[in-house]
């Protein structure tokens, strides 16, 4: 059974950017009734949310899977709740409002993006993997700007790395592919980053451009007919939002996920020293 969105969202735990302290009291509500709000449009686009705090190793774990049929999405790999919690939530937004919801991971292909299908002809690699790269560099853009048109949200919030995650066929970095797939030589950030980063922002660029009003009001009307769909199935119980932005960081407990996000108990991890 996964974690629920109020049971994430009801321990919160000290994180990098100290939110509870540098936010105010009504910035953690709106930051809370953000995350409701989200859990109700990722259910309603028909996606069970995963709220552990092991975002990418679960996700590592479901690409071996490479199950087509499988509708989880995990959502957090910090232990920050309203910067990157609310980022990381508003980055899937984006993309399910640009992908296919009738498949999983919003139709985006679990050997994606350094591989590609085995049946797919050579010197096609570039253009079927460009689809996905813009689909990334909207969502990993358009985060500030989604944030702020669908809950008001004046507060920086953050994905998690500079710069996002592409396959661009090219170079020599190879990663083992799953079944049905082949790898593909790229350019990743570790060999070729001068390469990978000018190819990026280039990319970054042109997904900033596209993100018109127009869009913005797109992305707005998908995710709140996807909310509509998915309120009716809310939990009733969930609590007034401002109670839960007035608890406090704690640490965890010794059984609880560590906040690294290695997927391993805190007592055996970060907590053992």
């Amino acid at each position: 059974m996964f974690q629920s969105i109020v049971e994430a969202l009801a321990q919160p735990y000290p994180c990098e950017h100290d939110c509870f302290h540098t936010l105010s009291i009504e910035q953690r509500t709106r930051g809370v009734t953000a995350m409701f709000r989200f859990d109700d449009a990722i259910r309603g686009w028909g996606y069970l949310p995963m709220y552990e705090l092991a975002a990418d190793r679960m996700y590592r774990l479901l690409q071996q899977r490479n199950d087509p049929d499988f509708r989880g999405i995990p959502v957090r790999d910090s232990a920050c709740l309203y910067r990157r919690f609310v980022g990381f939530a508003v980055h899937e937004v984006i993309h399910a409002a640009l992908g296919d919801t009738t498949k999983a991971n919003y139709g985006i292909p679990w050997g994606a993006p350094y591989g590609v299908p085995d049946d797919l002809p050579a010197g096609e690699e570039a253009a079927y993997l460009d689809r996905f790269n813009r689909e990334e560099a909207m969502a990993f853009v358009g985060v500030s700007a989604v944030s702020r048109a669908l809950f008001g949200i004046d507060w920086s919030v953050y994905t998690a790395r500079d710069v996002g995650t592409y396959g661009f066929f090219g170079g020599n970095a190879l990663v083992s592919a799953i079944k049905g797939y082949r790898a593909i030589p790229h350019y990743d950030r570790e060999h070729h980053r001068p390469r990978y980063y000018d190819l990026a922002r280039k990319l970054e660029a042109e997904a900033a451009a596209a993100l018109t009003e127009e869009k913005l009001a797109d992305i707005k009307a998908r995710f709140e007919a996807a909310e509509t769909a998915g309120s009716a199935r809310a939990n009733p119980k969930r609590p007034r939002p401002e109670e839960l932005a007035r608890l406090a960081p704690r640490m965890p407990g010794r059984n609880d996920l560590c906040l690294c996000g290695s997927a391993k108990k805190y007592k055996k991890c970060c907590g053992a020293a």
